[in-house]
């Protein structure tokens, strides 16, 4: 078996992290030796990095486990408050891919391929936006002084990475056909999707559904990507419905907005949840909704659909591949659409029903880990000309 090198951010919280543990855990079940590289960030680990103002520092790295004992490395960088030194090649990077034979990079985007490319070995790049697609609502939250560092620095450098990455030969396999077209459109080869798989025996209809009306979303419900305020909104619209969070607690303006009287007794918050914890909290729902500006997948809508919910959600990318209107759920464009969807089907509970059975058939025969096995071990025979 190989040692398996797999490079991605931070594994903390969120879908990169989720969707980087679902890898790991099956490259284990196959007997591979995995080992987890993620760039250090100044936020998690300052004392691994040299920021601008403490230049006499040098980078280092950490050695510790995550996830049940599985082996991981923080790689620090020189000014890490630029974000773009976190994927440049270094003599703490070589060492670690030299010391392995098979390597994956995992992340939102491309980028955290980049030492991989510069070493010029075969690798597979499994990923979930371009990288202004995933930055652009974050740009728009950031204060003034840095969104202009952002616009005139950053994100022209990380862009010119991207399109290094891809022209590369490297292995890319984005999670949805949306991220697939976007970068074939950008001038990258042939991307074959590879979808984040959901545990169809963790995830399953609860034997009670839950009261009609109740709508949920679990997220990093702080992101602006997320667009938490056209839930909110559209729930206020709909006086038959609950609302049902999970996350970290609404911070600012969105804390603000959960306070209108409109709501007054119709919202909940769960907290962050652990992956325990998850199948519980679907259970207590009837509806998903997902109000994003931007999903490369969206791994809770099919967390949500395995769990028996129909999902309503924008047009945001990934959630696209498996929403499919009068199916397993609708799109919609805004709030008062939104809310005007929620409010049809926890009224119309044969349709919701229907919907909810043929989310989770969709689950099970398209997002399995089976699935995923077979189009992960498609990837890996073309890199590598083996099974993994």
């Amino acid at each position: 078996m190989s040692r398996v090198l797999v490079i991605t951010l931070p594994p903390f919280a969120g879908g990169v992290p989720a969707k980087c543990r679902i890898l790991v855990d099956h490259l284990r079940s196959k007997g591979h030796e995995v080992t987890v590289a993620y760039y250090a960030t100044l936020s998690d680990h300052p004392d691994l990095v040299a920021p601008s103002w403490k230049p006499w520092r040098r980078p280092s790295t950490l050695e510790r486990t995550i996830w049940n004992g599985v082996p991981a490395v923080a790689v620090g960088c020189r000014f890490p408050e630029l974000e773009f030194p976190y994927y440049l090649p270094s003599e703490r990077w070589t060492r670690l891919i030299k010391a392995h034979d098979r390597h994956i990079a995992v992340g939102g985007t491309v980028l955290a391929s980049y030492p991989l490319v510069v070493a010029g070995v075969p690798h597979i790049t499994w990923c979930a936006a371009t990288m202004i697609e995933d930055r652009q609502d974050r740009r728009r939250a950031m204060p003034w002084p840095r969104r202009l560092v952002d616009q005139g620095l950053i994100g022209p450098v990380q862009a010119r990475m991207e399109r290094l990455i891809l022209a590369d030969q490297g292995r890319i396999r984005p999670v949805s056909g949306h991220t697939a077209r976007l970068f074939q459109s950008m001038g990258a080869g042939p991307c074959p999707v590879m979808p984040i798989p959901v545990d169809c025996e963790r995830f399953r209809p609860p034997a009670q559904p839950a009261p009609a009306g109740v709508v949920g979303f679990a997220a990093r419900l702080n992101d602006p990507r997320k667009n938490l305020g056209l839930l909110i909104d559209a729930v206020a619209g709909g006086a038959d419905l609950r609302l049902r969070l999970a996350g970290d607690t609404p911070q600012g303006e969105l804390a603000a907005r959960l306070n209108d009287p409109r709501l007054k007794g119709r919202v909940e918050l769960a907290g962050e949840l652990s992956l325990d914890q998850l199948p519980g909290f679907y259970a207590g729902l009837d509806l998903f909704a997902i109000p994003s500006h931007q999903e490369g997948f969206g791994i809770v809508g099919m967390e949500a659909m395995a769990s028996g919910l129909p999902v309503v959600s924008t047009r945001c990318g990934g959630p696209e591949d498996y929403v499919t209107p009068g199916e397993t759920g609708f799109l919609a464009d805004d709030a008062a659409e939104m809310a005007a969807i929620l409010a049809r089907l926890a009224a119309d509970r044969p349709l919701r029903a229907q919907l909810g059975a043929n989310a989770r058939r969709l689950a099970e025969s398209r997002y399995s880990h089976q699935k995923f096995a077979a189009i992960l071990s498609q990837a890996w025979a073309e890199c590598w000309g083996e099974e993994p």
